[in-house]
């Protein structure tokens, strides 16, 4: 063995007694990109720990040094005030949009009149970046707020996390400590956009100033500018308006790099939710009752529901031609509503039960065994209204008139419906009471009551004007 190994060289003895050569490793600490984790920390959910966590995995796959936790933030915060970018730590982009109503109005000029308009000056900002946006508007009501939000996150290009405003009336229904309830379409609004609305607490100075600062400053800028513009309707009042909301958003900041519309540009923009496939269609709500007939009734017109929901509470849910009925946030039915007029029936034949006759409380068959108790006339009259079409459409208008007969007698709404029906062949319920009221004050019952008279004059009254004396 000794005669092999001596034949060997220096660099051979070496290599095979030397251990396997590992990474050398670097004596100097790696510094992380600050700008790129700057850019890092402004989206949602995303934290300096999980920062430093992947800055120190990366330095270990390379074999380099790396800061721990404290040097890191350490020198992240001189990187942060070296570039006047410290508010990143205060909000994160594409977080929340606080929105407004200013305090300073809008004005324009009626052409026809000379008037001169006073609107409403609707502004929300992007706290992150301090991009901006503003609508004049007619007034303060619920269709002017809903169609400023629509309009500003169409501005925006995105929708934001949180909408903060103020517990305005036309935002807020109630809000206090235990309990918050948003205006219904409001809350139908920020559903659609897939936002979340949190008013500024109650009494909570801080909240409301935060929001007002902003408002403030941009109000004081637009106002400012627009006072030399002699505008003759709201929409050349709103397009003058962008133009100076264009520049102020490009107007650079004073103590530190960049504009609004850089920073909304480079951080805030794509951590903005993006736009549903369509905008929101503004609608209002309200509750009503489905009836033995299987409908409800909106603006004095009826509509069908499915009679399974018979006697139950709904929501309607109210666009400009359509309507939407809801049980228990379960759409059950539709109806356009454009063109209909009052009194009249929207019925979906599905919606009633196959045999009405034998279904339910009430139905055609006891409401004509109700009447033939009362009268025959009684009954001539419900049997005819009935045949008119779907019984389920007169059961409210049979129901009615058959009441009659507790306050009046059976006698007195028989009789009032012999006279009604001499005048026409379907009486209505408005013409039954009348005659029945009527009949009161006769004091002959066979006497048919005048309830309108008109006098035919012959042609001798009319020649006597031509004699001659």
């Amino acid at each position: 063995m000794y005669e092999v190994l001596s034949q060997w060289s220096f660099k051979e003895i070496e290599e095979m007694f030397s251990l396997p050569q590992t990474k050398q490793v670097s004596r100097y600490y790696v510094l992380p990109d600050f700008q790129q984790i700057a850019k890092e920390l402004v989206k949602p959910g995303v934290t300096l720990q999980l920062l430093w966590e992947e800055y120190a995995q990366d330095c270990r796959l390379e074999g380099k040094v790396f800061y721990q936790l404290t040097q890191f933030k350490k020198h992240f915060n001189e990187y942060l005030n070296k570039t006047n970018f410290s508010h990143i730590l205060h909000h994160k982009a594409g977080e929340q949009a606080q929105v407004d109503w200013a305090g300073t109005r809008p004005q324009w000029i009626d052409p026809m009149t000379g008037e001169i308009i006073k609107g409403e000056l609707f502004v929300g900002t992007l706290p992150f970046s301090n991009y901006s946006f503003a609508q004049a508007c007619v007034d303060q009501k619920s269709a002017s707020w809903i169609d400023a939000h629509v309009k500003m996150f169409e501005f925006f290009k995105g929708v934001p996390t949180l909408l903060i405003p103020d517990n305005l009336r036309v935002g807020v229904t109630k809000h206090t400590k235990n309990e918050l309830v948003l205006n219904a379409t409001y809350e139908d609004m920020a559903a659609h956009y897939q936002t979340v609305v949190v008013p500024t607490r109650v009494y909570r100075p801080k909240d409301k100033g935060s929001v007002e600062s902003h408002v403030k400053h941009l109000t004081t800028h637009l106002i400012a500018r627009m006072r030399h513009y002699q505008c003759l309707s709201i929409q050349e009042y709103n397009h003058y308006l962008l133009i100076a909301l264009a520049e102020f958003n490009a107007k650079p900041f004073q103590k530190k790099e960049g504009s609004r519309q850089s920073m909304y540009e480079t951080f805030e923009q794509e951590c903005l939710k993006p736009l549903p496939t369509y905008p929101y269609e503004i609608c209002h709500f309200k509750d009503a009752k489905v009836y033995t007939n299987s409908h409800i009734t909106l603006n004095k017109h009826y509509y069908s529901v499915p009679y399974q929901y018979i006697g139950e509470k709904v929501s309607l849910k109210i666009y400009t031609d359509r309507v939407k009925i809801y049980h228990k946030q379960l759409l059950i039915c539709e109806h356009r509503i454009a063109g209909t007029r009052p009194g009249a029936y929207s019925t979906i034949q599905s919606h009633l039960p196959e045999e009405s006759q034998h279904y339910g409380k009430w139905n055609s068959e006891r409401y004509l065994n109700w009447a033939s108790r009362i009268g025959p006339n009684v009954h001539t009259v419900i049997s005819r209204l009935f045949d008119q079409g779907p019984e389920q459409q007169y059961y409210r208008r049979v129901h009615a008139i058959l009441k009659m007969a507790d306050t009046y007698s059976d006698q007195r709404l028989d009789k009032a419906c012999h006279f009604a029906l001499e005048r026409s062949t379907h009486p209505t319920f408005n013409l039954i009471k009348q005659l029945v009221e009527h009949s009161m004050t006769q004091t002959n019952s066979n006497t048919l009551p005048q309830m309108e008279q008109s006098y035919l004059r012959g042609a001798d009254y009319y020649d006597s004007f031509n004699r001659k004396d």
